[in-house]
């Protein structure tokens, strides 16, 4: 009998380690860690996020935006300013010294992008971006919606398990 196919969320946990592998030793060659990688990519990008619009887009957490934002600061790689509007508000930038190396990173993420969907159509990459996003949505109204009533009738450790 054959193998059934790899479920999703199989796949996707596979296509998650593999964007790691590839872009942990990219991210390492710039003296990056993966995070300041992509924040330094984002940045370039769209000068003057806050840095909790910064942390969301990268899907961190508050404390770990925090310390993201913190160390690249320290590092002189991206500088903290005054929101013009409202003084209580920061917007991040990058540094003199911060903005050719994003600019090295973003040529490196281009090249990343284009060897991680080689061989694909682009028919098949809209596809596939059209078909993630609705898993996305599918699974966050999975989240929100209440426990199945039967399960908590069950009991015991298997009506824990994920």
């Amino acid at each position: 009998m054959p193998l059934p196919d790899p479920s999703i969320g199989l796949l996707v946990l596979t296509a998650r380690q593999g964007i790691r592998e590839a872009v942990g030793p990219r991210a390492g060659r710039h003296r990056l860690t993966v995070q300041q990688y992509w924040a330094l990519y984002w940045l370039l990008h769209e000068p003057g996020l806050a840095p909790g619009t910064l942390a969301s887009a990268m899907l961190l957490d508050a404390p770990a935006g925090s310390r993201l934002v913190s160390e690249l600061v320290k590092r002189k790689l991206v500088e903290a300013r005054p929101d013009r509007d409202d003084r209580r508000r920061t917007r991040l930038f990058l540094s003199a010294k911060g903005e050719p190396l994003a600019r090295r990173v973003a040529e490196d993420a281009a090249r990343y992008h284009a060897e991680s969907l080689r061989g694909m159509e682009p028919a098949e990459v809209a596809a596939l971006r059209s078909g993630l996003r609705k898993l996305i949505e599918n699974l966050a109204a999975l989240a929100a919606a209440p426990a199945d009533a039967g399960a908590g009738r069950r009991g015991g450790r298997a009506a824990r398990a994920g």
